[in-house]
């Protein structure tokens, strides 16, 4: 393995190392288990999975989505043990009515002479106690690991909430500053020297050919013939006797 990957793959065990240290500050092995898990993304090595850091959006997206499947099977393992506690309330409460029957019935056995019965009845009953103290044990304690880890749950929604809440401004803030990248790439080719030289040649190029036209025509009317020139006279002359004509006719109507 070259150094550049050695060094990546330190750099990404220390980046993803604080990051759950900051949002997930558990234990060490749980620590260790989400930091494999994000090694795993995209079911590639660790230079692929570095890679996708150049996609922001990607990231966060498939971080989010891992942190999801976690916040799942914590959910298992926390249903798992409030079964287990519900299963220690139970047996205890069972133990306790047996407790008590074993105590009546070694009452009513006394109250009618027998001591054998009677004597039997509180064996048992002394058998319940012992098994209920041990049941009473196990489910204090399965009730407290049942609130501590009902409460890193908790804790771990919240931050993730937390984090989806705040995906969107971060993906706005990747496309914003996305566009401004592409905008300014743009903009950097708009007052390059090559444009600008190729834009006044044409605006030279433009003014000649209008500069070609006009002496053309130019040349144009010049060169007229003689009997062009005269045509043209002809035709305003023409045109005056159709005017006073109609001066004419004018002048008659008005009489």
């Amino acid at each position: 393995m070259s150094c550049v990957k050695v060094i990546r793959q330190q750099l990404s065990v220390h980046i993803l190392g604080a990051y759950l240290k900051e949002y997930f500050p558990y234990k060490e092995e749980k620590q260790m288990s989400i930091i494999k898990r994000m090694f795993r993304i995209g079911k590639a090595n660790v230079n692929s999975a570095l890679d996708k850091l150049e996609d922001p959006v990607k990231m966060i997206d498939q971080i989010l989505r891992e942190l999801d499947e976690d916040i799942a099977k914590m959910t298992a393992a926390v249903t798992t043990q409030l079964a287990v506690e519900k299963r220690f309330e139970r047996e205890l409460q069972e133990t306790e009515n047996i407790i008590a029957k074993r105590d009546e019935q070694a009452r009513v056995a006394v109250e009618r002479g027998d001591d054998n019965l009677a004597r039997e009845a509180l064996l048992d009953k002394k058998r319940h106690i012992e098994k209920r103290d041990a049941l009473k044990a196990n489910y204090e304690k399965a009730r407290e690991n049942s609130a501590r880890l009902r409460k890193q749950l908790d804790e771990m929604k919240s931050r993730v909430q937390d984090m989806k809440t705040k995906r969107s401004s971060l993906i706005a803030q990747a496309e914003a500053a996305k566009a401004t990248k592409k905008i300014t790439q743009t903009m950097s080719g708009v007052g390059s020297e090559d444009l600008a030289a190729s834009f006044y040649k044409m605006e030279e190029k433009i003014q000649q050919m209008h500069d070609e036209a006009q002496a053309a025509q130019e040349l144009a009317d010049s060169e007229r013939s003689l009997d062009s020139k005269f045509e043209e006279l002809l035709s305003k002359t023409a045109d005056k006797d159709v005017e006073d004509e109609l001066a004419q006719l004018k002048a008659s109507l008005n009489k």
